[in-house]
């Protein structure tokens, strides 16, 4: 399992959003504020100085502007607040608000703040400080806005400096900057005072698009397209940034996000990110269905649209390879986190992307590296961990594996997928009580977790309790009824329990599943030789060999049908072959030596049972037959 390219969790409340507010405080949300139905309306205009003697009110200082920024616009167009400095975030949150009320009430539109932690990850933005004009203009753009403010509060000791910014997107330009004098007197201490006491709470902009609204511009619908896919509703969401894109074609945000959804709308989606900003999903490996592939080839051409218009975006580069991935094209997407990095070159997250792609591509050591890379960026990266345990596993590096899942799991207790795999680890190891306990803390964290339930069930069927083996695959089968693995593990279980006819419907399930599926086809062919049925046998270990010429294994096997049918010559070539792929297999060399002595060539019967014996000492069945060579040998 991967996470996908941008894998963060970030908690957002209306007022982490105001991080781009530059002050130092906690992140506070007044929770009730002051109620906007009491604005007065000063139908002052545009107020450039001090507005009086003792300056303004801080309220009527937010009529005042947004009466200003209202008078230079069409009624309907729409505008960004993306970021006010104050002395606390609690204050910048109060203005913000404020001043999205006093704007809708004249008739504009406002881009949803809720929004705005997303578009500042999106454009690789920090959420702190002021916001230069160029930023600014980006942040519109992205968000369908025609104009963007920003502003500030500043404390001049017996006043505060009130400053709205106000820049046109498509102009580039500083249309406007407002001055106001806000009077320091009691009732804006205590205004103020109290607004930053108050206790933090989670709550949705007063403002913000629900999935009621009915958008009129492209803005608003791709704000509402984020609401549908931060919910899972990603054909909602698909409809929304598709007419976004009708009203505007040249919003990169609507071309990126409808890849996105796309993406996730065939995935198996473990997490969403706050305001759709990320989609973890358990990846394909590059082994999309049909299907699969044909909507991430949407995407790609969604990110690719995108990417026209926006070509410096190392995030889009990040997810379109991505998608790349998702549908077998490691070499695209290997190529797309490239220019990512070179984009940004302490993009931790493309790094891991990458390492991902090298990975499907078995290059384990470049991997390694890009996972190593990864965590130098971000040393708390539990994806990059678990990322590297997996290549470590398919190292058979089982304990650099064990190491990497144990730090992925102190980073993040709640790792599912951690503890799953980490069980893997230990299962290679013959660890197989550890493995169970490991898949036991999976399925209690997910008890849905089909591969966990097919996983343990292997550990149990390696313990030779075959009974709870079965039962687990039954329940991986009934959560997945197409779980072409679960099918294959319950029947080497009734294999082992001599229960070969069930084995055998089984393997004849996963094989209908998967006809590629070359083990299922070798322990059927096993089945019908335990059922003495060797001709059919022979033809399973036939279609082994087609799939894969180089399985010692099946060349083994079906050397063993031919003895057992009384075609030696047969039987020694396939057994000789299996040597030739494998040197040290000594159940090749004792089942050509079986071959050999029922051809009554003893002297070759015993050199293969020496080789044997050779690579294993404690081989009994060749001890036993070297014997039995020797003396017929001397009769």
């Amino acid at each position: 399992m991967k996470r996908l390219c941008v894998v963060l969790f970030i908690l957002i409340t209306a007022l982490t959003l105001l991080a781009a507010c530059g002050s130092t405080g906690g992140g506070t949300n007044t929770g009730s504020g002051t109620n906007t139905g009491n604005r007065t309306n000063t139908g002052g205009g545009t107020n450039t100085g001090d507005g009086s003697e003792m300056g303004i009110s801080l309220l009527e200082a937010v009529e005042q502007s947004a009466e200003k920024i209202s008078a230079e616009l069409p009624k309907g167009s729409r505008v960004a607040i993306v970021a006010f400095e104050s002395e606390s975030d609690n204050l910048s949150d109060f203005i913000m608000e404020e001043i999205t009320g006093a704007l809708v009430d004249r008739g504009m539109e406002v881009a949803d703040r809720q929004n705005l932690a997303y578009v500042y990850k999106e454009l690789n933005f920090q959420m702190s400080g002021d916001v230069s004009d160029e930023s600014a203009q980006s942040i519109g753009k992205f968000m369908g806005a025609q104009l963007v403010i920003t502003g500030q509060l500043t404390g001049l000791g017996d006043s505060y400096r009130f400053r709205i910014s106000a820049i046109h997107v498509e102009k580039a330009t500083r249309d406007s900057v407002t001055r106001l004098t806000v009077r320091n007197d009691r009732a804006t201490q205590n205004m103020i005072a109290n607004i930053a006491k108050q206790k933090t709470t989670v709550k949705a902009a007063k403002y913000g698009v629900t999935e009621t609204t009915t958008p009129k511009t492209a803005g608003t619908f791709i704000d509402r397209g984020i609401l549908f896919a931060s919910r899972g509703d990603y054909n909602m969401a698909i409809a929304d940034f598709t007419e976004a894109l009708k009203l505007d074609q040249n919003l990169s945000a609507a071309y990126m996000l409808r890849g996105r959804a796309l993406y996730a709308s065939v995935s198996d989606v473990t997490s969403i990110g706050t305001n759709f900003d990320s989609v973890g999903i358990t990846s394909t490996g590059g082994k999309a269905t049909l299907d699969q592939t044909r909507i991430y080839e949407q995407a790609i051409a969604d990110f690719t649209a995108a990417l026209r218009l926006d070509p410096n975006n190392a995030n889009i580069y990040c997810e379109r390879g991505q998608a790349y991935g998702e549908k077998g094209d490691a070499n695209r997407a290997i190529a797309d986190y490239d220019q990512a990095i070179r984009l940004n070159p302490n993009y931790a997250t493309a790094y891991n992307s990458r390492g991902g792609a090298y990975k499907m591509k078995g290059d384990y050591d470049r991997a390694i590296a890009d996972y190593d890379q990864a965590i130098r960026l971000s040393p708390d990266y539990d994806t990059a961990y678990y990322n590297r345990g997996n290549a470590y596993l398919n190292k058979k590096d089982y304990d650099r594996a064990i190491l990497d899942y144990d730090q992925s799991i102190r980073l993040n207790p709640n790792y599912a997928n951690a503890y799953n795999n980490r069980g893997n680890a230990y299962n290679y190891k013959d660890d197989y009580d550890r493995a169970i306990l490991d898949y036991d803390q999976t399925l209690r964290l997910n008890p849905n977790y089909a591969l966990a339930y097919s996983n343990r069930g292997a550990a149990y069927n390696d313990k030779g309790d075959y009974d709870r083996a079965i039962a687990d695959q039954d329940q991986a089968i009934r959560l997945n009824p197409n779980y072409t693995e679960a099918y294959y593990n319950r029947g080497n279980a009734y294999l082992n329990k001599k229960d070969y006819d069930r084995a055998i419907l089984d393997y004849d399930q996963a094989i209908r599943l998967n006809p590629n599926y070359v083990n299922a086809y070798v322990n059927r062919g096993n089945a019908y030789y335990y059922k003495g049925d060797y001709d059919r046998a022979i033809a399973d270990y036939d279609q082994t060999i087609r799939l894969n010429p180089n399985y010692a294994l099946a060349y083994s096997n079906r050397g063993s049908a031919y003895n057992d049918k009384g075609n030696y010559d047969r039987a020694i070539a396939d057994q000789t072959q299996a040597i030739r792929l494998n040197p040290n297999y000594v159940n090749a060399y004792y089942n050509r030596g079986k071959a050999y002595l029922n051809k009554k060539d003893y002297d070759r019967a015993i050199a293969d049972f020496e080789a044997a014996l050779r690579i294993d000492p404690n081989h009994t069945n060749s001890k036993n037959r070297l014997e039995e060579a020797r003396k017929a040998r001397g009769r």
